[in-house]
C-alpha cells in the first residue's frame, strides 16, 4: 500500500453513507488521501474525487444494505448507496485495495491529502490551492 498511515495500523474505522442505510467498518492501515482530477471523477462527482484506501479484505459490512456497483471504466468500478446516492468506494480490477471517500468515515481526523493525480486534466476553475481565500465566516 502506498503511503500507509502508521498510526492506523490495527485500528478499526467505521463509516457509512449519508442516509445511514450502508454502514461499514475497515481495519487499518489506511492510506493517505489521493485526489483524482480525471474526467471520470469529474463527471461522476461533479468535481475532483479524493480517497483513502485499505485492503479490501479488511472491509466488513455492518448493515444488510450494500453498495451498488457501477462499472465506470474498463478497469474499475465505483460503489454508491442506491438510496441516497453517496459515492463511497472505488476499486480497480485485480487490486487488493478498496478506495474509500474520506467523507464516508464517521471521523476522518487521521487523514490528510498526500498527493493528486491527473491534475493537468482538471478544468481551469480548479483544483483549488492554498492561495484561495477561505470564505467560511463561521
Amino acid at each position: 500500500m502506498e503511503q500507509p498511515i502508521a498510526e492506523t495500523e490495527g485500528r478499526s474505522f467505521d463509516g457509512g453513507c449519508h442516509c445511514g442505510a450502508i454502514r461499514f467498518r475497515v481495519q487499518g492501515p489506511l492510506r493517505q488521501i489521493l485526489m483524482c482530477h480525471c474526467s471520470d471523477c469529474l463527471k461522476i462527482s461533479g468535481t475532483s474525487w479524493g480517497a483513502s484506501a485499505a485492503r479490501a479484505e479488511n472491509l466488513d459490512w455492518l448493515t444488510e444494505a450494500r453498495p451498488r456497483w457501477y462499472r465506470s471504466s474498463d478497469w474499475a468500478e465505483r460503489g454508491f448507496c442506491s438510496e441516497c446516492g453517496s459515492q463511497m468506494f472505488y476499486r480497480m480490477d485485480d487490486r487488493p485495495l478498496i478506495s474509500i471517500a474520506p467523507g464516508a468515515f464517521d471521523s476522518s481526523e487521521m487523514l490528510s491529502v498526500a498527493g493528486q493525480i491527473f491534475r493537468s486534466s482538471h478544468p481551469a476553475w480548479g483544483p483549488v490551492g492554498s492561495e484561495i481565500t477561505d470564505l467560511d465566516n463561521g
